[in-house]
């Protein structure tokens, strides 16, 4: 959240809430001394093994208290102004729901201040890689990062689905869900976030439990998906 420290000549604090939702045995006491502010809290959701992500954003969901609602990973930095020029965007456009893009860094930390200053150091995010991309385009399958959720129809739907527990197809799951409220996907190239190196986490990305998630999405996309797997 360092990011955040930073931003407020830019009047972040003004427009956005954070909710920061700690998945762990333990909370951490740092967390709750170290960011005290009337925009941000603090919830602690007891969670021993594997992470799951999906409780951890419906829990959130349930506490936020704006128009928007949108998941963000800890590991991502906005770009400049981004996060405002994402929200002006996602106001003026009821019937779109407004994403941006990722560019991996292959570092793990980086300062804010230098964030802008390392971006022809990145390379292109995996969904935005031919074999996913062509997911995209022509299964339908979809994508983006940051999505600005109006929190209405979020709720209308259920929020996420928290049989996803772990990593993989939550996301296109709960989008794809969302988009068929009404409205249409629209990913932005002007709304660019950093995403930061890090290890996978055996918590949350052992192969089995990616390949139950995508057995699951796939499942509820095609109710005889397990039949045409096997024949």
């Amino acid at each position: 959240m360092e990011w955040w420290k930073h931003q407020k000549d830019n009047d972040y604090s003004n427009n956005f809430e954070i909710i920061l939702v700690e998945a762990s045995e333990t909370p951490s006491t740092w967390i709750q001394s170290a960011f005290q502010s009337e925009n941000l809290s603090y919830i602690h959701y007891p969670c021993k093994g594997t992470f799951h992500k999906t409780k951890a954003l419906n829990l959130g969901l349930n506490l936020a208290q704006g128009e928007f609602v949108v998941p963000y990973d800890v590991d991502l930095l906005p770009v400049r102004d981004v996060l405002l020029q994402h929200l002006w965007v996602a106001e003026r456009s009821p019937e779109l729901l407004i994403t941006g893009y990722r560019i991996m860094s292959n570092t793990e930390s980086i300062a804010f201040e230098e964030v802008a200053s390392v971006l022809e150091q990145t390379s292109i995010a995996p969904e935005d890689q031919p074999t996913a991309l062509w997911k995209h385009l022509v299964l339908h399958e979809k994508f983006g990062i940051m999505p600005f959720f109006r929190k209405d129809r979020l709720l209308k739907i259920g929020g996420w689905d928290e049989q996803f527990i772990g990593w993989g197809g939550e996301d296109q799951d709960v989008i794809e869900r969302y988009l068929k409220t009404g409205c249409h996907l629209c990913r932005c190239p002007e709304l660019v976030y950093l995403h930061l190196f890090h290890q996978p986490d055996t918590h949350w990305t052992e192969p089995h439990i990616v390949a139950q998630n995508r057995q699951h999405y796939y499942t509820k996309a095609n109710p005889n998906f397990d039949e045409a797997l096997h024949k």
